[in-house]
């Protein structure tokens, strides 16, 4: 049986790789919780649920974070999101996740990017995602 640990852990296999990582310019690829600050780019994974089915099917996160662009508009400091750099991110996550058949897991995406404002003001384009994983193992039966 996997569990949402094994999401986390299948999926960043798909997305940390050399094409992503020189994107961040030093950014990580970080499973569960974002340990930079707002000022670096990185990307985070993590699991929403997955059933405990023979046929388990499981969703979960890619966020793909980057700098506040901070414009001064009639003497205040604006923040506004990325928009090129979320962009880039998520597509080039996206053909890594989107339709892949592996020997013990699929995943694909199940709704496009949005950019997101998160809770420390910092921007990020949340891509969700649908998993399936066929247990070998599956005792309710």
């Amino acid at each position: 049986m996997k569990d949402g640990f094994d999401v986390v852990t299948d999926v960043r296999s798909l997305i940390n790789v050399p094409a992503i990582q020189t994107m961040l310019s030093g950014g990580k690829v970080e499973p569960s919780i974002k340990s930079t600050p707002s000022t670096v780019k990185g990307i985070v994974i993590n699991s929403l649920s997955i059933t405990n089915t023979a046929d388990q099917i499981g969703f979960g996160n890619v966020n793909c974070y980057a700098p506040a662009i901070i414009s001064n508009v009639l003497g205040n400091n604006v923040s506004s999101p990325d928009q090129q750099t979320l962009s880039n991110l998520a597509k080039a996550i996206t053909s890594l996740i989107d339709g892949v058949y592996s020997v013990s897991f699929r995943v694909w995406v199940e709704e496009g990017a949005v950019i997101l404002k998160d809770t420390d003001g910092s921007y990020f384009a949340n891509i969700r995602f649908r998993y399936q994983s066929i247990q070998e193992n599956f005792k309710n039966i």
